[in-house]
């Protein structure tokens, strides 16, 4: 049995190493592609990497705007998903049928859409005045776009979690029903601790799909990293495709280590993705 454990995690360490492998292929591939690309557009274009890269430091800042949304939002969904969950489990047929609604609503419409009815919509009603917090000053766009992912987000890890809890065997909540807990005493002490491995590698998705959705905030002028990309990619300075390059590895370095966390969870908590209820979309 120790000698099949070891052989299991000895396989898993290369699984991984080989994806890591195909990963950097993959991206050195499309990267030289590109080159040739550009290369192949004549003498009328020089590449410019050692300027671009002396502007690192600005991309850095975009960098943790985008990390404090992705963050931000993240908690946001989790609350909200919980929610939605039990009251999606709610006995009361029209509170399951508002918080059906309510899922079945925002995965049926793209995020970008959801972002600029948060902002022009909702952000013309209720006036957002800027404030700092720890020394950095958050502007309205920053707030409507951290609310937009976490409600957008909030509904399929509603789902998520709601998969999660029923995984719980119904004989355990009778069990400790009959023995005076609470109904939330019973959430936290007998269901969500074993709907964890259900409910952990999705999260780690979200997070993903948070990541890469937060690109979208440079429509709303958030000052995060594409933001960044896109405000140094200007006529006068023309690097284009050397501060783009730099923008998809910065993403690159973000995603495909939690893919591999995810990857990881599932095999290690025993979850097939044939298995899963609720199908990730990050």
């Amino acid at each position: 049995m120790i000698r099949f454990e070891k052989r299991s995690k000895s396989y898993l360490f290369a699984h991984y190493l080989w994806i890591v492998f195909r990963v950097l292929v993959a991206g050195a591939v499309l990267f030289g592609a590109i080159y040739l690309v550009f290369l192949g557009l004549g003498s009328n274009y020089t590449f410019h990497w050692e300027e671009a890269i002396q502007f690192l430091p600005f991309f850095n800042q975009g960098l943790l705007v985008t990390l404090q949304i992705a963050i931000l939002g993240a908690i946001l969904a989790v609350f909200l998903g919980i929610a939605v969950a039990l009251l999606r489990l709610s006995p009361w047929g029209v509170v399951r049928d508002l918080a059906g609604a309510y899922v079945h609503t925002f995965r049926n419409l793209p995020f970008l859409v959801v972002l600029l009815l948060f902002f022009f919509g909702l952000g013309k009603a209720i006036k957002i005045l800027p404030f700092e917090f720890l020394g950095q000053t958050y502007r309205p766009q920053f707030i409507w776009g951290v609310l937009a992912l976490g409600v957008y987000e909030s509904s399929y890890l509603g789902e998520t979690f709601r998969a999660g809890i029923e995984s719980v065997h119904k004989a355990q909540v009778e069990a400790a029903r009959s023995l005076g807990m609470k109904y939330f005493q019973v959430l936290r002490y007998v269901v969500l601790p074993q709907a964890f491995r259900v409910i952990l590698p999705p999260l780690t998705g979200t997070l993903i799909a948070l990541i890469k959705e937060s690109s979208l905030l440079y429509l709303i002028s958030v000052q995060e990293l594409t933001e960044a990309a896109r405000q140094l990619a200007i006529p006068s300075r023309p690097y284009f495709f050397e501060f783009y390059t730099i923008l998809a590895c910065y993403y690159l370095a973000m995603v495909v280590p939690l893919s591999l966390l995810s990857n990881w969870l599932e095999s290690r908590l025993g979850i097939s993705r044939a298995s899963k209820k609720v199908k990730d979309h990050g």
